[in-house]
């Protein structure tokens, strides 16, 4: 059924809204902020594994270097190293016990 009732709409306050929900999406698909940096720790995040109830974070690693192009070098074990992106890392919490 339709009525004849004059539609009364703030167009000016409703782009404005939607203009700011866009900046706030954007905003925070940026990513955070994180500075790595030599001894810090994190998790290697493998994104192969497609099962959903499986861990796809390795134990934490240490940071031996950092370099200019988003790689760092860390150390799988003792005499080992290998060189990863940071996308495929997750900062690493201390726990504070």
């Amino acid at each position: 059924m339709l009525l004849n009732v004059p539609l009364i709409t703030g167009w000016q306050t409703i782009s404005h809204n939607k203009e700011a929900l866009v900046n706030k999406l954007k905003a925070s698909q940026q990513g955070i902020n994180y500075d790595y940096y030599v001894g810090k720790h994190f998790l290697k995040y493998d994104q192969t594994i497609k099962e959903k109830l499986t861990i796809k974070t390795f134990s934490p690693f240490e940071v031996v270097h950092v370099h200019v192009n988003g790689l760092i070098t860390i150390q799988l074990w003792p005499s080992g190293m290998e060189q990863i992106n940071i996308c495929y890392t997750i900062p690493y919490k201390d726990s504070l016990v």
